[in-house]
């Protein structure tokens, strides 16, 4: 076992009047660092903690009210994350992203399939898990990979520990992992339960040794089931779940972009769709929701599990999803749009070093959390990334951030991009092709009224496109950068 530090001692330091580069030897090195003090890493790891990653599915940010156990003992226990977005909201291409701290146009996977698309799109060299493994961590992953991704594939470089699903990925109950080039078959057993014995048996393997530890858990719930007959169907339940939440409401329901009536000011995407079945949705919600239990209790025995190692004190725990979900805002049901409800995700973190039940509004994205891992774990990056480190955040400081983050949609053809755009505190607007949209968040935030057409608007909507042309082939601090004040539209 080895002792985490916390914040705490950061004021009892200054408190007794010792600088930080006085104790660099006993601070974590998250801490010196986002302090600006020496790094001091040491040989055995001790300085440095394990960092466990608990990702979902397609999981809505408000979904959070109905994970007990995932809010009690991340959320209470740690920071909440109150405006994270996945800025390019698709499965595959967010976790492309986190697998390698870049945007799209960097690592090239744009959509889940196609020739920008699936895992056939990212180099199984080009991961951060090999950084950590060459920093003297243990590297495992359990869970969903990349869309695509088979046992005939290549394994991706750095995890000590490859246990990616391998097959019947949709399934839910019949399926096989990668289990380190040895496949392990399961046959009516539920996945999320699988997913969290493996993770809980990585935890114990690395626990053995002194080294630290990046575990990446990633669920497959609550995204759908792709049947027998490869049709896809609402998630089904653990056996303990089945029958709950029988009346529970889908908070679209309340939004007035539900079923939208007035959509021809909008893009595309929505212009010439139905009105979403509201029969259809309650049953998707509810089902959505009873899937999550099952990760709710994955979380809670993982923390029990690092307790029962003596590694909790000693391990930052984050939680979060791929993406958002629509569930009939503008009567659209599903991912892959730049919608509020899309980009938008949960993002909890608890460790050491983290106040209690602390929350903040800066403006984070998945492509940030490659950068706070590295910077958590001393570790050096093989290549340019395109997030920020909000290691500050974390530990209570103030964090100067970006004012403006690229998003963008990806497609199965063409030059593999649909809609590419830019978020700004007050402002959301993207193009594809002809196709625009401009959303004014401060006046309409549910993003009811296109104002890409607006003349009242034409003076932003050039200094959002200047923005957006800028962002388009960013990489690295040129992803990152302060354009400043926008003007009020007139």
């Amino acid at each position: 076992m080895r002792g985490g530090t916390t914040a705490l001692i950061v004021l009892l330091l200054a408190a007794a009047g010792v600088t930080m580069a006085e104790e660099a030897t006993t601070l974590p090195s998250a801490v010196q660092a986002a302090a600006g003090s020496p790094v001091t890493v040491h040989a055995d790891g001790t300085d440095r903690p394990n960092i466990v990653f608990v990702m979902t599915d397609d999981m809505r940010e408000d979904d959070l009210r109905w994970m007990p156990h995932t809010r009690a003992l991340i959320a209470d226990r740690g920071i909440a994350f109150t405006d994270a977005v996945s800025p390019h909201p698709l499965c595959c291409p967010a976790r492309a992203q986190l697998v390698t701290g870049q945007y799209a146009q960097n690592n090239g996977v744009q959509h889940n399939a196609g020739p920008f698309g699936g895992f056939q799109a990212l180099d199984p060299t080009h991961e951060i898990s090999s950084w950590f493994k060459q920093g003297g961590y243990q590297t495992g992953f359990v869970g969903k990979f990349l869309n695509g991704y088979t046992a005939q594939d290549v394994r991706p470089s750095g995890w000590d520990h490859w246990d990616a699903l391998s097959a019947g990925v949709y399934d839910y109950f019949d399926f096989a992992f990668d289990n380190d080039g040895e496949p392990k078959t399961y046959r009516n057993s539920y996945v999320t339960d699988v997913i969290a014995e493996r993770t809980n048996e990585t935890v114990r393997a690395f626990a053995r040794r002194d080294d630290p530890f990046l575990l990446y858990s990633w669920h497959l719930a609550p995204h759908y089931r792709i049947n027998g007959n490869g049709k896809p169907v609402p998630p089904p339940a653990s056996s303990r779940d089945r029958g709950r939440f029988d009346r529970a409401i889908p908070p679209s329901f309340a939004s007035p972009a539900f079923n939208e009536r007035e959509v021809q000011d909008q893009p595309r995407t929505f212009r010439t769709r139905r009105p979403a079945d509201p029969d259809v949705v309650i049953i998707e919600h509810r089902a959505r929701l009873r899937a999550l239990q099952s990760v709710d209790r994955a979380v809670e025995s993982l923390v029990e599990t690092l307790r029962g190692v003596g590694e909790l004190n000693n391990t930052v725990i984050v939680f979060s999803s791929d993406n958002g979900y629509s569930l009939g805002e503008h009567r659209f049901v599903g991912k892959n749009v730049l919608t509020d409800e899309v980009l938008r995700v949960p993002l909890l973190v608890r460790g050491p070093g983290i106040a209690a039940a602390a929350t903040s509004d800066l403006p984070v994205t998945l492509v940030d959390l490659p950068a706070t891992f590295t910077s958590l774990g001393s570790v050096q990056p093989g290549w340019l990334l395109d997030g920020l480190s909000f290691v500050p955040t974390l530990i209570g400081q103030d964090q100067p951030f970006r004012d403006t983050t690229l998003v963008q949609t990806g497609d199965d053809g063409g030059d593999g991009w649909a809609y590419r755009g830019v978020r700004t505190s007050r402002y959301l607007y993207g193009v594809n092709g002809a196709d625009g949209f401009l959303y004014d968040d401060l006046r309409d935030p549910y993003q009811l009224i296109n104002r890409y057409d607006d003349p009242g608007y034409l003076e932003l909507r050039m200094l959002l496109e200047q923005r957006r042309l800028q962002l388009l082939s960013c990489r690295g601090s040129t992803c990152n950068e302060t354009f400043g004040l926008l003007p009020d539209p007139s």
